[in-house]
């Protein structure tokens, strides 16, 4: 489920919230860690294994404390864990990172079916569609149904396999092309 970013916008409020500043520094350091570390993915919900988080984390992070301070974190309502799939979701995520266009939006749609935790992935599909950019997505969506287009990120693929694009169609203009990839 990896998506990894190119970087993380952390907002400043974070120093000032009552949550994270009744953490003690490992809990903020966690919590830190699992925010902007390099298995989160733009839809704030990261499959980490807790073998993998203990490595990043170094030698001072020995599974007990990692299990010890992801339950505190998920105890401040900064988390909700999914132990039986390892995945961790930042609770009010898409307060702070709900802006992109519909194309962003429909991406963020797809990492979120690709979560494997039905509970999280119901979570997380309400908070997103509870944003503009999620609306944005699922308009985007239905627009593409109801157009029976092909979605833009697989319109290259798609178009390889259709009529128009198989061998011996010279006949075909470039304009009858266009139309369908639009």
């Amino acid at each position: 489920m990896s998506n990894t970013r190119n970087f993380t916008m952390i907002s400043p409020a974070l120093h000032s919230s009552r949550r994270f500043l009744d953490l003690d520094d490992s809990g903020r350091a966690l919590f830190i860690y699992v925010l902007s570390g390099p298995h989160q993915t733009s839809c704030g919900c990261s499959q980490i294994k807790p073998g993998y988080a203990c490595a990043d984390l170094g030698p001072n992070w020995p599974l007990e404390k990692y299990q010890r301070y992801l339950s505190d974190i998920e105890a401040a309502s900064l988390v909700i864990t999914d132990p039986d799939t390892n995945e961790i979701y930042i609770e009010r995520w898409f307060k702070h990172n709900s802006k992109g266009s519909w194309k962003y939006a429909k991406a963020v749609a797809g990492q979120i079916a690709k979560i494997e935790s039905e509970m999280l992935r119901e979570k997380v599909n309400a908070d997103f569609m509870a944003t503009d950019m999620g609306r944005a997505a699922y308009e985007a969506g239905e627009a593409e149904k109801a157009a029976d287009m092909p979605s833009a990120a697989n319109a290259d693929n798609r178009l390889l396999t259709t009529r128009l694009m198989q061998k011996g169609n010279s006949d075909i203009h470039p304009a009858q092309i266009y139309r369908h990839v639009r």
